[in-house]
C-alpha cells in the first residue's frame, strides 16, 4: 500500500510540473524564522506548550500525569484498560462518528500510556486543526464509558496480554522495573491476565476523575503556532481540580528469573540510575554510550567502540546483542546493561559484561572515550528532534514533570560542560550500587545474582 500511495503521489507530481513547464516561472521564497518551544500556564492551571515547525502537519496532545505507577493496588492494570478504550464513544460523539471524522480529514487519533503519563493525540493538515482538535477534545476529556463498550474492549485486552506473554523482551523490560521497585514504577504497562475484562464502567470513571483534572494535564503541539494553540487550548473541557500527590519511588534492586523452553536467554543488570533533572544525568547518557549503546553501522557487531558488544564477543561465538540501557523518571531512574545470547553461553557472556562493568569503575575512561560519547549523544538527541512524533512526546513529558522545556541547543550546551571527572564519578557512583538482575529463556546455564557480583 504505501508503494501505490507513492507511486500515485509521484505521478500526480509529474503531471503538475509538466503542466507549468510552458510557464514562466516566478520565484518566490518564505523564509522560515527557527522557532524555540514556548510554554504558557493558562487560568485554568492547564499548561501549553509547543513548537513551530512549520510543517504541513500540525500534532496535538493532550498529556496528563496518569501512568501505570499512579494505579492503586486494587486496580492494576487500569491505564492499559483506559488506553485500549481510547476509541470508544464520547459524551458528544460516537465511536463511529469519531473514526469517520477523523478519517475524512486524513488524520490520525491515538492514544499511549507509560509509566508517568497517558497521551492522547492527534495529527492531521493544518487546514483541518479544527476538526482534529475536537475530537482530540472528546476523547481526552469528554469520557463517557458504556457497559457494552467497555465489555467488548476486553477482546483487545486479552490480545494485549497474549502478544505480551510472548515477548521476551517486553517481559524483560517489566520485571528489570519489578525488581528494581517493586511497586510505583515497578507497576506494568500490562493488566495481569487475571484483571483482564473485569474493570468496571465506575473504576474506569473514578480514575478519571481522580487524574484527568486541568492541574495535571499538558497540551503539547508541534507544528502550531503557540497562539493558535493556546486559543484552541481554551476550547479544551478540563475537570478542574489538582491530582493527589504520587507515592515516591524506592529502589529496593532484587532479581527475577523467568524460565521459558526458548534456546536464548534475554538478560538485564541494573542499578539506580539518575532522575530527570538530576546533576547525573547528563554525565550518565555519556558513561552509556562510552560503555556501548548498540550498533551504528548496519548488521555491525559494534566492535570498535562497545566494551560491552567486546566482553560479550570474547565469551561466545554464537551471535547475540549486548547495549548499555538506561530510564529516567521524576524521582529515580534505572541504568545497567541488557544482553541476548545462546542459552548455552549466557554465564559465560553475563560474567564478561560485568567485568567490562567494573572496569569502567577504576578511571579506564578517556578523554577520547568521552569526546566520542559527547558526539553520539548530541547526534542522538538531534535525530530524535527531527522525529515529530517523538518531539510532541518530549514536549509533552517535560511540561508535565518539570512545567518547562529545554531545546536541543541549550542540552547541547549542557553536554559540551560535562568533564572526564564527572563521568569517572559518575562512574564509580552508578554501578557500585546495589543491583537488580533479570532473566527471560533457557536459565540452565544462567547465573544468579549472587554468582555473577
Amino acid at each position: 500500500m504505501k508503494y501505490f500511495g507513492r507511486s500515485v503521489a509521484l505521478a500526480i507530481k509529474g503531471r503538475s510540473l509538466a503542466g507549468q513547464a510552458t510557464v514562466k516561472q516566478t520565484e518566490i521564497r518564505f523564509k522560515a524564522t527557527p522557532q524555540d518551544v514556548k510554554v504558557t500556564k493558562l487560568s485554568s492551571g492547564v499548561t501549553v506548550a509547543s513548537l513551530e515547525n512549520y510543517s504541513p502537519v500540525s500534532r496535538i496532545a493532550v498529556v496528563y500525569g496518569a501512568g501505570s505507577r499512579h494505579e492503586p493496588s486494587n486496580a492494576l492494570g487500569i491505564t492499559h484498560c483506559l488506553r485500549v478504550a481510547a476509541n470508544q464513544s464520547s459524551k458528544k460523539a460516537t465511536a463511529f462518528s469519531i473514526a469517520k471524522n477523523i478519517q475524512q480529514i486524513g488524520g490520525s487519533l491515538s492514544c499511549s500510556t507509560s509509566r508517568e503519563m497517558v497521551m492522547y493525540s492527534v495529527s492531521c493538515l493544518r487546514k483541518n486543526l479544527a476538526t482534529g482538535v475536537e475530537h482530540l477534545n472528546n476523547v481526552a476529556t469528554g469520557h463517557d464509558f458504556r457497559p457494552w463498550e467497555v465489555h467488548d474492549a476486553a477482546n483487545v485486552q486479552k490480545q494485549d496480554v497474549e502478544i505480551y506473554s510472548n515477548s521476551p523482551e517486553a517481559q524483560l523490560i517489566e520485571a528489570v522495573h519489578k525488581a528494581a521497585y517493586r511497586d510505583t514504577l515497578g507497576q506494568s504497562l500490562y493488566m495481569p491476565s487475571d484483571r483482564v475484562g473485569t474493570f468496571s464502567c465506575r473504576d474506569l470513571e473514578a480514575f478519571v476523575k481522580t487524574y484527568y483534572v486541568a492541574h495535571n494535564a499538558v497540551i503539547a503541539g508541534v507544528g502550531i503556532d503557540h497562539d493558535v494553540l493556546v486559543h484552541l487550548a481554551r476550547k479544551f473541557t478540563f475537570a478542574p481540580g489538582h491530582a493527589p500527590e504520587h507515592k515516591k519511588a524506592k529502589y529496593h534492586g532484587g532479581e527475577l528469573r523467568m524460565d521459558r523452553r526458548i534456546p536464548l536467554v534475554h538478560a538485564a543488570v541494573v542499578t539506580e540510575g539518575a532522575a530527570l533533572g538530576g546533576a547525573d544525568l547528563l554525565p550518565l547518557g555519556l558513561l552509556g554510550f562510552v560503555l556501548g549503546a548498540g550498533p551504528y553501522v548496519k548488521y555491525s557487531g559494534n566492535l570498535a567502540s562497545s566494551r560491552i558488544a567486546k566482553a560479550a564477543a570474547s565469551a561466545t561465538s554464537f551471535p547475540f546483542v549486548a547495549s548499555a540501557i538506561s530510564a529516567a523518571y521524576s524521582d529515580s531512574g534505572l541504568f545497567g546493561f541488557q544482553v541476548t545470547t545462546d542459552a548455552r553461553d549466557a554465564g559465560k557472556v553475563l560474567k564478561a559484561i560485568v567485568t567490562t562493568m567494573g572496569q569502567a569503575t577504576k578511571n579506564t575512561i578517556t578523554k577520547d572515550d568521552v569526546l566520542r560519547a559527547k558526539h553520539q549523544l548530541k547526534a542522538c538527541m538531534y535525530m530524535e528532534a527531527e522525529g515529530a512524533e517523538e518531539t510532541l512526546k518530549w514536549i509533552g513529558a517535560e511540561a508535565l514533570l518539570s512545567g518547562q522545556v529545554i531545546d536541543c541547543s541549550q542540552l547541547e550546551s549542557e553536554v559540551d560542560k560535562v568533564t572526564l571527572e564527572d563521568v569517572n564519578r559518575v562512574a564509580k557512583k552508578i554501578l557500585n550500587g546495589k543491583p537488580s538482575m533479570v532473566a527471560v529463556g533457557d536459565l540452565s546455564s544462567t547465573p544468579y545474582l549472587d554468582e555473577l557480583i
